[in-house]
């Protein structure tokens, strides 16, 4: 996980705790349902009930991270709405190549990901043991993964189980990720249907033709940490993937 998704998560975390403390009035922010990020303008955009925590949107004009959570939380509205199923949402944008598409490289990302190789770079800590690879498969051109992550990290209340789909949006890489809390588990089905509905979402909001939405004022991006080498990753593809 990036520095930016470690960063983000921890302030969200602490929005969606603040849920039962919500107020009745229309005081807080409007809420922001979706954000075109990147020099391209690719929209990101979630399931009903989702909004955009503009404070964690970070958009190099290279890459990208948009973080999204329950819009009542972030908007500090009750009217806003909120989500069927209390998750959060993340989305990273890999760097423009149009000649490396995951579209190709669909084959081989089960094996890569259950790999020791895979299995660090999926890991918070950068250890393949700590990382465990439930289920993986891919429908047309989205390949869908389930990882369990049992390493400390900074982010409190967050649960070690996600789901993640990984999909060509322009000459683009978006990874999408929905992440239960603790306190309130997510169920792998619900959790698989919520990334569904993710990354339907932000293909039909990328579809040709779709009108970009005003960008949020993002925050300043940090420097990238160094990531780790190996066989596998120094292939340009999987950098792309795991760089976000």
């Amino acid at each position: 996980m990036s520095i930016w998704t470690s960063r983000a998560l921890v302030l969200t975390v602490l929005l969606v705790a603040a849920c039962g403390r919500l107020g009745g009035g229309p005081s807080g922010s409007p809420p922001v349902r979706a954000v075109s990020v990147t020099s391209d303008m690719v929209t990101v955009t979630g399931p009903e009930g989702f909004c955009v925590d503009p404070d964690s949107t970070r958009d190099s004009g290279d890459t990208a991270f948009v973080l999204m959570g329950n819009c009542a939380v972030i908007s500090g509205r009750r009217s806003a709405g909120q989500p069927a199923v209390q998750a959060i949402l993340t989305a990273s944008l890999s760097e423009a190549d149009a000649s490396q598409t995951l579209r190709d490289a669909i084959p081989d990302l089960s094996a890569f990901f259950a790999s020791e190789e895979g299995r660090q770079l999926l890991s918070r800590a950068g250890e393949a043991d700590t990382v465990e690879v439930l289920d993986s498969f891919h429908q047309g051109d989205v390949f869908y993964l389930r990882a369990r992550d049992s390493s400390a990290s900074e982010i409190q209340n967050v649960s070690a189980d996600y789901w993640r789909s990984y999909l060509d949006v322009g000459d683009r890489i978006a990874t999408l990720t929905v992440l239960g809390r603790d306190d309130s588990p997510v169920s792998s089905d619900s959790g698989l249907q919520t990334l569904r509905e993710f990354t339907q979402a932000v293909q039909l909001a990328n579809e040709s033709g779709a009108a970009p939405v005003a960008p949020v004022a993002p925050a300043a991006v940090p420097a990238s940490p160094a990531q780790p080498r190996g066989t596998l990753w120094n292939v340009g593809l999987f950098r792309r993937i795991m760089g976000g």
